[in-house]
């Protein structure tokens, strides 16, 4: 096998191009000669969510946690495997743990909005995606984010300025295509909502819950 820290970025460029399955392979083979390399088992982890795997994700990462408890990614990537679960709780003290160690963590304030407007702390949620968005501008899924706590909020028009920065941001951006048809039907605008279903199905032909939006749509 090549040294460590050449398979681990091998293992890391498998990962970040979809290549679950060798990246895996990798990580596991890095942990049978170091079994505790905590970036492996934080990676494994992730690796772990993004399957649905969330308890097997939770137990890596608390290992990776527990060999260095001082990297902000392991309590994030922690926080969204707690989140994916629904235990908020947890998910909420990890984000904070994130950061304590690095405030300017935009993803860590996204993802805590996310667990926060869970919860139904709306106007927390909000606050953190700005912090979001205020560190990063071209973030589009806080955007994103923030425009479904706005539309929760009723506040129609800006969640509909939200929903358009997202989009300019990220064009194929499916399911903002279909809430900001959702958001312009309530405002009484439908041929343009029906136009928004479409071309969230355009991007994203097996979106169902956008099939049933433009179905309504329609009928109306």
């Amino acid at each position: 096998m090549a040294t460590i820290p050449e398979a681990l970025n091998l293992a890391r460029q498998h990962h970040q191009a979809g290549r679950l399955q060798e990246a895996e392979a990798l990580y596991r083979q890095i942990l049978q000669v170091k079994p505790d390399h905590p970036d492996a088992l934080n990676l494994l982890g992730l690796i772990a969510h993004q399957v649905g795997q969330h308890h097997v994700a939770v137990d890596y990462i608390s290992r990776a946690i527990g060999l260095n408890p001082a990297v902000q990614d392991f309590h994030n990537n922690i926080g969204e495997a707690y989140r994916a679960q629904g235990k908020l709780e947890e998910a909420v003290a990890q984000y904070r743990q994130a950061l304590a160690l690095k405030p300017t963590y935009a993803e860590a304030h996204s993802n805590l909005g996310l667990a926060l407007q869970a919860q139904g702390k709306l106007e927390d949620a909000v606050a953190h995606y700005r912090q979001a968005l205020s560190l990063k501008p071209a973030f589009a899924e806080a955007h994103f984010n923030l425009g479904n706590v706005l539309h929760a909020q009723g506040k129609l028009e800006e969640s509909v300025v939200s929903y358009r920065q997202a989009l300019s941001l990220k064009p194929a951006y499916a399911e903002v295509y279909n809430n900001l048809g959702c958001v312009l039907k309530e405002l009484g605008k439908l041929e343009e909502a029906i136009a928004h279903y479409r071309q969230a199905l355009a991007f994203k032909p097996a979106f169902a819950e956008a099939h049933v939006n433009l179905g309504a749509a329609l009928l109306e």
